[in-house]
Formats: structure tokens, sequence, C-alpha cells
């Protein structure tokens, strides 16, 4: 049978971003690979689930060794039963620990079928206005100061030379902070795009040049959840 790889609401608004369908195929799994069970079971209990929640096996990823992932978690694909593949917000996969699960079944010559919904990267560079023909997720930045300016001095060179769009997320507590230092690191004509708490109440995306975000103040972004684009 198949790893099905199910979006889960990167808000928490479930049917707003998570079409029927998705939920209809979720709730037909017995068997799932999840990053917290707990949180998965809420989810699933949440969408509407009529079966019992305890009836449900769900295979948690390993935050400690994210490389090894245990044959068993893959066998009832191989015993004929579909397998449910869920991140804890988003779509699995993408900037996500399920994509070594989705390696794993390519080797083992199960079928893998990506379901429609989520991704905040995604939706930030389409939102964004920078280009989306050439771009580049970097993931997260360095945390040290002279590591990041050095970091962010890349990107710079890289976006005058080849005008690509660099896509990199951070720690919600540390926003405010890499946002200080892009503005005081880059030049004023490349442009930032802020995509904060997206497809939620308190939705915020802009984009601006540094030289403009500099004279207009940036949102207090602490503790929120954050993509960050960098273009021209």
């Amino acid at each position: 049978m198949a790893l099905f790889i199910i979006p889960t609401p990167i808000s928490e608004n479930i049917k707003k971003t998570i079409p029927e369908e998705v939920i209809k195929r979720m709730h037909s799994i017995k068997y799932f690979i999840v990053e917290r069970a707990r949180t998965a079971r809420r989810y699933i209990k949440a969408s509407g689930y009529q079966s019992k929640i305890e009836d449900l096996v769900f295979f948690e990823l390993d935050k400690r060794d994210t490389q090894n992932i245990p044959d068993e978690y893959l066998k009832p694909a191989l015993d004929g039963y579909d397998i449910g593949l869920m991140s804890e917000a988003g779509m699995p996969g993408i900037a996500d620990p399920g994509a070594l699960v989705v390696s794993k079944a390519h080797e083992l010559g199960i079928e893998v079928k990506p379901l429609t919904g989520p991704s905040s990267i995604s939706l930030a560079l389409a939102a964004s206005g920078l280009n989306g023909q050439n771009f580049t997720f970097d993931g997260y930045l360095p945390v040290k100061t002279p590591e990041l300016k050095k970091k962010l001095q890349f990107i710079e060179k890289d976006i005058l030379s080849r005008k690509t769009t660099h896509i990199f997320i951070e720690t919600p507590y540390r926003n405010n902070r890499i946002i200080e230092t892009i503005l005081n690191s880059l030049n004023g004509k490349i442009k930032l795009c802020i995509a904060s708490e997206i497809t939620g109440e308190n939705e915020f995306i802009q984009t601006k040049t540094i030289y403009q975000w500099k004279k207009t103040k940036a949102p207090d972004l602490h503790k929120k959840t954050c993509i960050f684009l960098l273009g021209k």
C-alpha cells in the first residue's frame, strides 16, 4: 500500500486550509508516522474523527536520532496497509524530518502519495512578489552574530549577481534580533519580505526594501511563526 503525505494546518483553522478529501483520507488510515503522537491525536480528533482514537497506531520520530527510521515504522505498508505521514504543522518532508521517512519508503518500493495542503514556505514565496523562478531555502541561518553576518553577505552577493530569492526561518524568540541584523547589514536596495502567522487571524505579509523597512518600523514578531525572504 502507500505512504500518504498528510498536510496539517499552519494555523488553528482546520476547515479553512485543509481540503475535505484530505481529511477523509486521513480518517481512513490506521497507522501514522508523526513527530509527536499527542499533537497528532489532538488534530485527528479535532478534524471530526468518529472512530476510537485509541485504535490508531502512532510511530514517533526520534528527535535525537532523525537519521534512522526503524523498519517497523514502514512495515504496515509492506503488509498491505496505508500509512499517514504527518508533521507538527504544514507539509511533511519540507524543512521537516519526514523527508527521511519518504526517502526510506522509496528505497523499500512503497508508493508515496502527497496530498494537497498548506506549506508556509511556498505560500510566503507566492505572496512575496520576489523571484519565484530561482530561489533557495536556507533553513535556519547561523545563530552567532559573526557567522550570521557572513552568511547574509553571501546571500546579498547571490541576490545581486543571480537575482536569487533566499528563504529562511528562525526560532520565534529570535525573530526581532535577526530582522535588526538584516537591516543593519544589507544593501538598502535588497528587498525583505516578512511573512508571519500565515493563514492565521493575525497574518502579516509585507515586502519592502531594506531602506524602506528602516524608515517604517518593523513589526514586533517576538514568539511569532515567521518566514523571511530576501531578494530583488
